[in-house]
């Protein structure tokens, strides 16, 4: 669009006297000639390599996340053998996630679909009667990134009472207090945050869908709710190194090394969880095309970390998937053997009283 603004003009001169003369359209017969799909209208626009690469980056890595966190949940959830409450939260985590990003891609295809536009017109207009759907989905798509950052400090918390309350271990936190935490307040915030932003929506008549929704004073809202919350669980996991490295150079704890690789795993994703939120509060007036292909694929490759570090790479996950394929193999084997048993030929008392009618007599009597 751009390009064509750029250098296709209309021209109209003005004389000395204040009269004009005619206008002439001479590159505009160049934009019907050469770039035809740029003036079609009806919700068509000019290509842009750019753009269709940020959408298509983000829409397979939304499919991606969520295909793999389902696998992930899947995989918490049928061994009963791994159940506990760490892993309650590492469920809870990945569901977030999931929700997160399964609105992301429905938001995705609706706008490259249209969904809210009526394209019967050159001029495309919006479908107020689907302005609720469109809200919806921005909702959810607030909900859930609020929600991620909540179960990620819930993460951080719960590995530094681990090692805190070590000798305390009549300290119990409820289950249902981590639900609050992780689901209750993003809801408080976030229906906070769409009171205000519907009201000043209200005052625009030209507004629709709550677009564009990532501006206002009111986005302190959900900027200082996430930023503390990502400062806290970065003290979390400062307190916890810290404590690991005394412990670990003190003496030798097995308690202590089992956590190592789940406090790695979120050192890796809590860099990841602060860059990744920064587009949703602030976005460049004129972004860069590397920060605008690179905040696509850092936000919506979180789910994949996710399932990998947290799921995949999970030492108590593998032992069971492992022990579960030596089931499925013991099974398969001891099936095959009873097939194999079960054709051995065992004669019947019928054939031996056959073969005794058809011996001799001296044989017959030598058998019984």
């Amino acid at each position: 669009d751009i390009f064509i603004l750029d250098n296709y003009t209309v021209q109209r001169i003005c004389y000395e006297n204040g009269s004009w003369a005619e206008p002439v359209y001479e590159q505009c017969i160049d934009v019907i000639k050469y770039h035809p799909q740029c003036i079609t209208g009806f919700c068509r626009t000019c290509p842009d390599v750019l753009r269709d690469m940020v959408i298509s980056v983000s829409l397979t890595l939304s499919i991606v996340s969520v295909t793999l966190l389902l696998i992930a949940l899947l995989l918490f959830s049928i061994f009963n053998s791994i159940q506990c409450r760490r892993l309650a939260l590492h469920k809870n985590l990945a569901s977030a996630f999931l929700f997160r990003f399964t609105a992301l891609a429905l938001w995705t295809i609706a706008q490259t679909s249209n969904f809210f536009q009526n394209c019967s017109y050159y001029n495309s207009m919006p479908l107020y009667e689907y302005e609720w759907i469109c809200k919806l989905l921005i909702w959810l798509v607030i909900y859930f990134q609020v929600a991620s950052v909540m179960w990620m400090v819930i993460e951080g918390g719960y590995l530094y009472s681990r090692f805190t309350v070590f000798a305390m271990r009549s300290i119990y936190i409820p289950y249902y207090a981590y639900l609050l935490c992780g689901w209750g307040l993003p809801f408080a915030v976030v229906i906070s945050w769409t009171i205000v932003h519907q009201y000043r929506s209200s005052q625009n008549q030209n507004s629709f869908c709550w677009l564009p929704y990532a501006q206002g004073a009111h986005l302190w809202i959900l900027s200082a709710t996430m930023g503390l919350a990502l400062i806290l669980n970065l003290l979390f996991l400062l307190g916890i190194v810290l404590i690991l490295v005394q412990k670990l150079r003190a003496e030798r704890i097995t308690e202590s090394k089992k956590i190592w690789r789940t406090v790695k795993s979120t050192l890796l994703l809590i860099p990841l969880l602060g860059v990744s939120n920064i587009p949703l509060f602030y976005e460049p007036s004129q972004p860069s095309n590397t920060y605008m292909l690179g905040s696509a694929i850092v936000q919506h490759s979180q789910g994949i970390f996710i399932a990998v570090l947290y799921c995949f790479l999970n030492g108590d996950v593998q032992n069971a998937v492992k022990r579960q394929l030596l089931k499925v193999k013991m099974y398969i084997l001891s099936n095959q053997f009873c097939f194999e048993t079960q054709r051995t030929y065992i004669s019947s008392m019928k054939d031996q009283s056959d073969r005794k009618l058809d011996m001799p007599m001296e044989e017959l009597n030598s058998a019984d």
